[in-house]
């Protein structure tokens, strides 16, 4: 998987999902926590798949939360607040 190099932002958190198309959000999960410039980016997966297996496999690829689908609102913020900084800016400050 290719990054962009010219990003000048970096996500407070990824969210992704255990079923995509050609890779799966294991696999995903994995190439993120690889990449130098991501690798301390929370990862969120999300997944109709509740078995402590999934939840396993989820950690071992590198995700810091696993959220089975249906969630609630709730459980979503409460998921986002542990690892968001509502300090932190996404953009960086413009150039005066």
């Amino acid at each position: 998987m290719r990054w962009p190099r010219s990003a000048t932002t970096s996500p407070q958190v990824i969210f992704v999902d255990i079923m995509m198309p050609r890779l799966d959000g294991y696999q995903t999960c994995a190439l993120i926590k690889q990449n130098p410039n991501l690798k301390s980016t929370p990862v969120i997966m999300l997944s109709s798949k509740d078995g402590v297996f999934d939840r396993a496999r989820g950690r071992l690829a590198g995700s810091d939360r696993y959220l089975t689908k249906p969630f609630t609102k709730e459980g979503l913020l409460e998921a986002i607040s542990l690892h968001v900084s509502p300090t932190r800016s996404p953009h960086p400050p413009p150039d005066t």
